[in-house]
């Protein structure tokens, strides 16, 4: 973009003669399409992340009542959702979200919403719940994570297990 607004400039100085009232409007329509390029923020980001491994659980002190959310067929938890945070590793670092408390209450006091430093995340669960072994049901679930813009970063459905 700014290559184009270089080259407009070039070529401006380049032509021939305008009247003033020209130039300024050149003028005005070359600080408009800047404007509107600066306006346009960061490059979008792609998220990917990470299998929650149990060394980051025991770190974290992540047991107990919470609902962990895989994307796909891989049994490999991203994320780890509990009443009042949730976690998720990205580039080998886990990352915490605080619960929205005027967020959508879904199972286990867990929250449809969470807010990070950088990231916003967002979870929901789909259909009835089936019981699976152990003390936990399994439902589809979809993760949602935004960046500071609102555009999505990650997203990703499969199996959210909630142990209760």
């Amino acid at each position: 973009m700014r290559r184009m607004v270089l080259a407009v400039l070039v070529l401006a100085g380049c032509s021939e003669e305008i009247s003033p009232e020209e130039r300024a409007a050149q003028a005005e329509r070359d600080i408009a399409m800047v404007e509107e390029a600066n306006k346009m923020g960061a490059p979008l980001r792609e998220i990917t992340p990470e299998p929650i491994l149990y060394p980051d659980i025991e770190r974290y002190d992540l047991l107990g009542k919470a609902c962990n959310f895989a994307p796909g067929t891989s049994l490999g938890t991203r994320v780890i959702a509990r009443p009042v945070d949730a976690f998720v590793k990205v580039e080998g670092e886990m990352m915490r979200f605080a619960a929205d408390p005027g967020a959508r209450e879904l199972l286990n006091g867990t929250r449809s919403v969470y807010n990070g430093r950088e990231y916003s995340l967002q979870l929901r669960l789909d259909g009835e719940g089936e019981p699976s072994e152990g003390e936990s049901v399994d439902y589809e679930g979809t993760v949602t994570l935004r960046d500071p813009q609102g555009r999505v970063v990650y997203e990703g459905t499969g199996l959210a297990q909630c142990r209760t």
